[in-house]
């Protein structure tokens, strides 16, 4: 799933070639250094983060990936035995974005996710959303909401430009997060590929820049959902 956004744009277009910046970007978004570095995780249960909160996988193909977990006990469906991670509402994964960019540029975001679990009532929830520091969750377009918040188990790629305000702005977060349920049966979220890429527009035979077929081609989710305040 590491279809570059130049491929993207040719195969859907056959017109526009964006030419990459290594300008804007974040750290270790496929997780190839097989562990957490470069992100920050909270565990707001009552102990330190336990074993299973975050987990590195590694396929066979060795294409690592992140995976955060919540509400799995011991005996699933039963709340009374042993609890196997240290959650008690959210665990949340996340990473200072550099969202630096020059004039005429535009910001991509890209990832690959997957939600899945023990539940057959999806009582836990997954999000994505961009974070500010307040504890509120922000979409592509700046406003409240979310990048995605799945209603039922699945997986997908998720690609959206970022609104013009967010370009050169400081100390945005990018946070993955699984919240709880309280029936005893886990959900978990695997994300992988991540990246942030600052996009110059090329045009070819004056046809007009891209912007409006990345808001045209991208369906954009934006969701209220639960947020971590930070301290």
């Amino acid at each position: 799933m590491k279809t570059k956004i130049t491929t993207t744009l040719i195969i859907g277009l056959g017109l526009f070639i964006p030419i990459l910046s290594n300008a804007a970007g974040l750290s270790n978004g496929d997780f190839q250094t097989g562990d957490f570095s470069s992100w920050s995780q909270d565990v707001d249960g009552l102990g330190d983060i336990g074993l299973n909160d975050f987990t590195i996988v590694e396929p066979t193909s060795g294409d690592y990936a992140a995976r955060i977990e919540a509400d799995y006990w011991d005996t699933p469906g039963d709340t009374f035995s042993t609890p196997l991670d240290e959650v008690f509402f959210a665990n949340t994964l996340y990473q200072t974005l550099d969202l630096t960019a020059s004039a005429g540029q535009d910001l991509v975001l890209s990832f690959d996710w997957s939600f899945n679990g023990q539940d057959s009532f999806f009582d836990e929830y997954f999000m994505v959303g961009l974070g500010d520091g307040s504890g509120d969750y922000y979409g592509v377009n700046g406003l409240l909401g979310s990048l995605i918040s799945p209603l039922e188990y699945g997986s997908g790629t998720y690609t959206a430009m970022l609104d013009s305000s967010f370009i050169n702005a400081t100390n945005w977060t990018l946070e993955f997060q699984m919240n709880a349920g309280f029936d005893g049966y886990g959900s978990y979220a695997e994300i992988d590929n991540i990246t942030l890429e600052a996009v110059t527009p090329q045009t070819i035979n004056n046809v007009p820049e891209p912007s409006a077929f990345f808001l045209l081609s991208i369906g954009l989710v934006g969701f209220a959902g639960t947020r971590r305040k930070k301290s």
